[in-house]
């Protein structure tokens, strides 16, 4: 953040394998897509799973004109990105590595089992803390009844490794060139009991060959795979309760076992939440030059993402002071009863598909530039998930579903969404002076039915270079550029926050959760859909700037 105006970014986590939440000039919709549009090679992508070493150039697109074009995954601003393509000669073969050391940072400074007991003394109004006890706690004399723990110190280590190889080979000749590459990121993290432990594999390949004079192909294939582990007790609720634990509670008891309480025994025993997350991406496409100065681009794309999870709750063991193991609850309440277990699967895969067919004609009439272009866009999007559950495991050793005995039960869904959207832009140019841009787009979306499916969403923008005026004189040679800029434009959204399919009634059901008994069993219930409108229509979002560009001394500042 702070590179790029307009453009604010926020790393949430420092857990492995976490990326940056970023919007650019701000959020501008209510819906659940506040983030801007990345697009890589033209589809949509998440910019995490993007490797460095593979981009070629970035640009960024904020006004409402500059992002008309696409449409309504653009109302928040688009972020394009190109990748690096293939070389004309001999192959030539890039080889890097990387490594890095990751440490907390502003992690609160604790108070010590001192400093917490006469404070506790005073809030308390009385000798919660004996004396003798403060005492104990200063000189460390028996640590282990007066102990002095610093949990986050505990908790955190000091550093963590992380390291990174990237691979590309490319080359080809002047009818065809190609580029191939590959990555392995691993992330550790920095927790101490337990581990954290994040890897990410990409490969990609991109193929451009010229068919005829006119007809280009080019194909991109990119695959990315995501594994992450960590306890399944690493939740947001163990860093609340560490970062309130008295300083005063041991982390080890006699015997030499994390003590009972503390919930580290559950993040070192208590089962380890994996997951794995798969990326595919395939584009085909076409650029076709008839004549001069005419071009037309039909692409088509298709995207998988698969996401696959594993939750193990083992059981989990404490020790008397003979040094004999006891079961305790997992989450230490009612949910998980001593020595309970639980294993949870989730399978989910996301098919994504798009088309777009545009041409663009343009033509200099003396010093008048014009430029036309129409296309169309279709995107289709699947989704299917599965869950699975089951209590009871026969055996740690082996936490999979199929070795749990008790409560078992499944779930799953299937959704559909589509879009499609005709568009088209207009430029005007005079000797870079004076510029304006008209845009428009007529999109329609599955997400609402009748008259109030398809919206139509215009924008306009135009600039005047003060700089290419005759009047200018002498400044010209100072004054590179020296624009005023403005514009205004509508664009539709539709990813707000409500059901796949707003227009139909959905009755909530439920499985054995009924508040009264039925020969002995609570029976399963139905209640009431609510009210859905058949009104529902395009969130439009509306957006204009005025800017100035400059730049002095041939675009030197």
């Amino acid at each position: 953040a702070g590179q790029l105006a307009g453009v604010v970014s926020i790393q949430r986590s420092g857990e492995p394998g976490v990326g940056s939440t970023f919007w650019i000039r701000g959020i501008n919709t209510f819906g659940a897509a506040k983030t801007p549009l990345i697009l890589v090679d033209g589809v949509e992508r998440d910019m995490d799973l993007v490797n460095v070493e593979d981009i070629k150039e970035m640009s960024i697109l904020k006004d409402a004109s500059a992002t008309a074009i696409y449409g309504v995954r653009g109302a928040n601003g688009v972020v394009m990105i190109t990748t690096r393509d293939g070389s004309i000669g001999k192959p030539k073969v890039s080889l890097s590595f990387e490594a890095g050391m990751l440490s907390p940072v502003k992690v609160p400074e604790m108070l010590n089992s001192v400093q917490f007991a006469r404070m506790y003394n005073e809030a308390y109004g009385g000798k919660f803390f004996s004396d003798e006890a403060i005492e104990r706690y200063r000189n460390g004399s028996d640590p282990d009844l007066y102990p002095n723990v610093d949990w986050l110190g505990q908790l955190y280590k000091n550093h963590s490794w992380n390291e990174k190889v990237n691979l590309s080979v490319s080359g080809g000749t002047e009818k065809l060139t190609y580029r191939v590459s590959g990555s392995f990121l691993d992330q550790n993290g920095l927790i101490r009991h337990g581990s954290d432990n994040f890897q990410r594999y990409t490969l990609d390949a991109k193929i451009s060959a010229e068919l005829a004079k006119w007809i280009t192909l080019n194909y991109t294939s990119k695959w990315t795979r995501e594994d992450y582990d960590r306890p399944t007790y690493m939740t947001g609720l163990f860093f609340h309760n560490i970062a309130r634990r008295w300083p005063t509670c041991p982390v080890y008891d006699d015997n030499g076992h994390l003590f009972e309480g503390m919930e580290l025994t559950q993040m070192e025993e208590g089962g380890v939440q994996t997951q794995q997350k798969n990326y595919y991406t395939q584009q085909i496409g076409l650029r076709i030059e008839p004549i001069k100065d005419w071009t037309i681009n039909v692409d088509g794309n298709m995207r998988t993402h698969t996401n696959n999870q594993h939750w193990a709750v083992l059981p989990v063991y404490a020790y008397d002071a003979d040094n004999k193991p006891y079961a305790i609850s997992w989450d230490g309440g009612p949910s998980y009863s001593p020595g309970a277990s639980r294993i949870s699967e989730y399978r989910y895969i996301e098919d994504y598909f798009t088309t777009n067919i545009y041409t663009d004609y343009q033509k200099t009439i003396n010093d008048h530039f014009f430029k036309v272009m129409v296309g169309f866009n279709a995107e289709l999007t699947k989704y299917d998930s599965f869950s699975g559950q089951g209590d009871k495991i026969i055996s740690s050793e082996v936490p999979t579903i199929n070795q749990t005995t008790s409560e078992q039960k499944v779930g799953g869904g299937k959704a559909e969404n589509s879009v499609a959207g005709f568009f088209g832009r207009i430029n005007y140019n005079y000797k870079d002076r004076y510029m304006v841009e008209l845009n428009g787009r007529y999109d329609g979306s599955s997400r609402f039915i009748g008259d109030k499916r398809w919206g139509f969403f215009p924008s306009i923008s135009a600039g005047w270079n003060i700089a290419r005026e005759e009047f200018f004189g002498n400044w010209a040679d100072i004054f590179s550029t020296l624009k005023v800029r403005g514009s205004w434009g509508q664009l539709g959204n539709t990813d707000t926050n409500d059901a796949w399919y707003p227009f139909y009634q959905t009755m909530p059901v439920g499985t054995a959760n009924g508040r009264w008994l039925v020969n002995g069993v609570k029976p399963n219930t139905a209640s009431l859909p609510s009210i859905v409108s058949s009104l529902k229509t395009w969130e439009t979002i509306e957006s204009w700037d005025i800017g100035l560009d400059w730049a002095l001394l041939n675009n030197r500042l």
